[in-house]
C-alpha cells in the first residue's frame, strides 16, 4: 500500500472528524477502513465512563460473511475480568503484537469476545494499538491479518498507531463537543486533530485563497496564522512545481492530475518570509466545493531542505567542490539514457594529470591538494555553463560536453583543457608546480551508436575514454579518441 494512500486515509479521518461531530460510529467507520489498508479486519472499542468495559463504535472485514460475523460478535468487553491483551493494553497504554508464530501458540491471550468473530477465517496476525488522549488509553483499535497472512511490518505498525492516534483524539473531540460548546472551540483552536497529520498543512478555496493554516506551516514558513489565511496561496510562497523528476510545471500542469487521480504528489520550491528558499515534498490533494470548483485543495507538506542540503554533500568532492563519482555516474547514465541518433554529438573526457605524483613526492601534499583545486577552478572556466566536470579521486576528472560538435571540436575543446592545465601553478613561496592533462575522449554520435537501438551504457563509455587516456599517456602526443 503506498504512501500516499495510507498519507489520504489519515486525511480521511480529520475531514470526517468534522463532518460526524455528532456522529461517533460514522467517524469510527471511516477509521476501521483505514486500518484495513494494511489488515484483513480492524475494529474500534472505546472505554466506559466507568472505565470497566470496552465498547465496540465500528468493526470491518475485509470478507463480507467474516464481517457479518464480526459485527454479530458481542459488543462490550468487561476489562479485568478475562486478564489477556486487552487488559495489558488498556493498562499500560502500550501495544500488543502477535506474528503468525505467537499466534499459533498465544492466542489464548486474546479476549473471546474479540476473536469469536474471527473463526470463519482464522487469523494469522494479531495488532492491538491503545487508543490515547491527553496520554491516558481510552479504547484499543484491533486489527488482524487473516490465517496464512504475513506479520505486520514496522512501516504497517506506525500507520496503525498514527490511525489510532487520531482516532482517539478525535473520538475523544467528539465527547467533548456532545457535552460542551466551550471545549469544542478550544479543541478547534488548537488544532490538534490537523496538526498530527503531517508537518505542513495548508489548504485554499476555490479563488486560491489560503483558509487552514497549521502551526507547522508558521513553523516552516515563518508566517503566522493571521498573516497567511485570507493570501493567495501560491504567490504569498513564491510556489514553484517540480515533477518527481524534476521537471519544473506551472499549477496549470498539475490540475489535470487533481482532477483525474485526485491527488499529485511532487517536489516544491517555496519561499520564507525572511526570504529564503524551501524545499518540499508535497501530496497535493484536491477539494472539490459546494461550487464544484476543482480547484481548492489541501497541501500535505514535507521540509527536505536540510535533507536535500546534505544529499547534495554526499554528491560533491570535499577538496575541490566539483562533483563526485558518485553525481558523474548518476547524471552520465540520465544524459545517455536521454541521447538518440541524430541529436548533437556528445564528448566524455577522462583526464589523468601527468606530473602529479611527483607534485606529491618532493613538495609535499598540501601542494598537491592545492594543484587539484586550482585544476577543477581552470576546467570549469574553459567549459560552457551546461557542461559537468567531476573529480573522480585522486588526480583524475572526468568532463562531459553536451552538444560538442564534430571530432575536430571535441578535440579542441581537449586542447583548451590541456593549455589551461598547463599553466604553472604557485604552492607556495617561490615554488610552482607543473601538470598536464592526459586525455582520453569517448564521442556519444551517431557512429558509434550501439547496434538495434541500444542505449550506451555509462559504465562502457567511461571505460573507452580511460582506456584512450592510458594511449594518450603513453604516446605523449595530445587527445586521443577511443
Amino acid at each position: 500500500m503506498s504512501d500516499t494512500a495510507r498519507l489520504r486515509a489519515l486525511v480521511g479521518i480529520a475531514r470526517a472528524a468534522n463532518n460526524a461531530l455528532a456522529d461517533p460510529a460514522r467517524l469510527a467507520a471511516v477509521v476501521v477502513g483505514a486500518a484495513v489498508l494494511v489488515a484483513d479486519s480492524a475494529s474500534v472499542w472505546t472505554q466506559s465512563s466507568t472505565h470497566r468495559t470496552l465498547n465496540r463504535v465500528g468493526a470491518t472485514h475485509r470478507d463480507p460473511d467474516a464481517e457479518e460475523a464480526l459485527r454479530q460478535m458481542p459488543g462490550s468487553i468487561t476489562i479485568g475480568d478475562y486478564d489477556g491483551l486487552v487488559t495489558a493494553v488498556t493498562d499500560s497504554g502500550v501495544a500488543a503484537v502477535l506474528d503468525p508464530a505467537e499466534v499459533r501458540t498465544h492466542l489464548d491471550a486474546l479476549d473471546p469476545a474479540l476473536v469469536a468473530g474471527l473463526s470463519i477465517r482464522g487469523i494469522s496476525a494479531v495488532s492491538i494499538q491503545p487508543l490515547r488522549a491527553e496520554g491516558h488509553p481510552t479504547g484499543i483499535l484491533v486489527v488482524t491479518r487473516d490465517e496464512g497472512g504475513d506479520a505486520f511490518s514496522e512501516s504497517d505498525l506506525a500507520f496503525l498507531q498514527a490511525v489510532a492516534d487520531m482516532a482517539a483524539n478525535s473520538l475523544s473531540t467528539v465527547d467533548l463537543i456532545n457535552g460542551s460548546v466551550v471545549a469544542f472551540e478550544e479543541m478547534r483552536a488548537q488544532a490538534e486533530i490537523v496538526n498530527q497529520v503531517s508537518d505542513v498543512i495548508v489548504s485554499w478555496d476555490g479563488d486560491g485563497r489560503i483558509v487552514t493554516w497549521n502551526t507547522a506551516a508558521e513553523g516552516v514558513y515563518f508566517y503566522s496564522l493571521a498573516d497567511a489565511v485570507g493570501c493567495d496561496a501560491h504567490a504569498l510562497l513564491d510556489t514553484r512545481f517540480l515533477s518527481e523528476d524534476g521537471e519544473p510545471l506551472t499549477f496549470e500542469d498539475v490540475i489535470p492530475s487533481i482532477r483525474d487521480a485526485g491527488v499529485w504528489t511532487g517536489e516544491l520550491r517555496q519561499r520564507r518570509a525572511d526570504g529564503e528558499e524551501v524545499e518540499i515534498v508535497c501530496s497535493l490533494t484536491g477539494l472539490p466545493e459546494q461550487s464544484g470548483s476543482s480547484y481548492a485543495a489541501i497541501m500535505v507538506n514535507h521540509d527536505v531542505t536540510e535533507q536535500r542540503r546534505k544529499e547534495r554533500l554526499a554528491l560533491n568532492d570535499a577538496l575541490t567542490g566539483l562533483p563526485n563519482r558518485r553525481f558523474l555516474t548518476h547524471h552520465l547514465a540520465q544524459t545517455l539514457k536521454r541521447w538518440r541518433p541524430g541529436t548533437p554529438p556528445m564528448g566524455v573526457y577522462f583526464l589523468d594529470l601527468d606530473g602529479f605524483k611527483k607534485v606529491n613526492d618532493t613538495m609535499g601534499h598540501d601542494a598537491g591538494d592545492e594543484v587539484l583545486r586550482v585544476t577543477a577552478a581552470r576546467l570549469t572556466e574553459v567549459l560552457r555553463g551546461g557542461d559537468v566536470v567531476a573529480r573522480l579521486g585522486g588526480d583524475e576528472f572526468v568532463v562531459v560536453c553536451h552538444a560538442v560538435g564534430d571530432r575536430d571540436a571535441a578535440k579542441a575543446v581537449a586542447d583548451r583543457l590541456i593549455e589551461s592545465c598547463g599553466i604553472p601553478i604557485p604552492v607556495g613561496g617561490d615554488e610552482n608546480a607543473h601538470v598536464v592533462p592526459s586525455i582520453g575522449i569517448a564521442m556519444v554520435d551517431d557512429s558509434s551508436a550501439p547496434p538495434d537501438g541500444q542505449e550506451f551504457e555509462a559504465d562502457e563509455v567511461l571505460k573507452l575514454a580511460d582506456g584512450a587516456m592510458y594511449e594518450a599517456k603513453r604516446g605523449k602526443d595530445g587527445p586521443v579518441f577511443a
